[in-house]
């Protein structure tokens, strides 16, 4: 069957970048610890596991191998009490992690009450709820719905930052909610211009030229999750994590299938999908 793919599929490069320190740090010491999932891919984390690399659930109190901070980030609480226990961190934050960070840092400094946009469970914005006061005592709100953001209490001010792979177009509606229920609103749009261009792409460039979708990436991953839901709004969709869960019954003879990705899906899984779509 006839394919069709987005210009930008496999990791984008804070994943790369992350898992290129995780290798280095691999590479001298043969083992490290990582504070949860460095990558949400389980066939990119069975490589890292497969050369010394585990999870674990909490900062160890004293470790002699490296210890990982994944892309997702950290608090301050957290670093601080990492240099405390002088261990050897490798600190693979995204850089578009870290801008979110900062503007939540600046907005509490500047003693705005923060709002995160985005899923409260989410280690990224456990993280910047941190850096937005949390760790000193602030009330910090998280949102993930208009709902949940018409319940929010009046306040005379408040500052918005956004999860960085929270869907744009659904941050942009729930900031009116907020904005309804608040007197002043300092918004930083923080979300990923990564994941903004995939949603686009897969918008603009390719459900229009499909019948069936695949999007190829791990169920733990929250932008492979919202783009599968963009593209199920519009045509038939298939989240998958590799080539092995594909279904001949979800396809039909002439069918031009759309494949597309999330940003923690490595490249060559979109190319065995790929290649298994083509001979069908």
């Amino acid at each position: 069957m006839e394919t069709v793919r987005p210009r930008h599929t496999g990791f984008c490069f804070g994943v790369r970048d992350a898992l290129a320190l995780t290798a280095e740090a691999l590479d001298r010491s043969d083992e490290a610890v990582a504070l949860g999932q460095v990558v949400h891919n389980s066939k990119a984390l069975l490589k890292l596991e497969s050369r010394g690399l585990r999870q674990v659930p909490e900062l160890p109190q004293e470790s002699r191998v490296p210890v990982v901070i994944t892309a997702h980030g950290a608090t301050p609480q957290m670093l601080r009490e990492a240099a405390s226990r002088h261990l050897d961190l490798v600190d693979t934050t995204c850089p578009l992690v870290r801008r979110v960070q900062r503007h939540a840092q600046e907005l509490h400094e500047q003693s705005w009450p923060v709002v995160i946009v985005g899923h409260a469970s989410h280690q990224e914005v456990v993280g910047v709820a941190g850096w937005a006061g949390g760790d000193s005592g602030a009330d910090v709100e998280i949102v993930s719905t208009a709902a949940e953001a018409d319940a929010l209490p009046y306040r005379e001010r408040r500052g918005v930052v956004c999860q960085s792979t929270f869907p744009q177009p659904l941050f942009r509606e729930i900031t009116t909610h907020i904005a309804a229920r608040t007197g002043a609103v300092e918004v930083r749009d923080t979300t990923c211009p990564v994941v903004n261009q995939r949603q686009r792409e897969a918008l603009s460039d390719m459900l229009a030229r499909v019948d069936v979708v695949i999007v190829v990436g791990g169920r733990g991953s929250a932008n492979t999750v919202a783009l599968a839901q963009t593209c199920a709004g519009v045509r038939p969709t298939h989240h998958v994590e590799g080539a092995a869960e594909l279904r001949p019954e979800w396809f039909k003879q002439g069918h031009r299938i759309g494949i597309t990705s999330g940003t923690s899906t490595p490249g060559w899984v979109v190319d065995e999908v790929e290649e298994v779509c083509r001979a069908l």
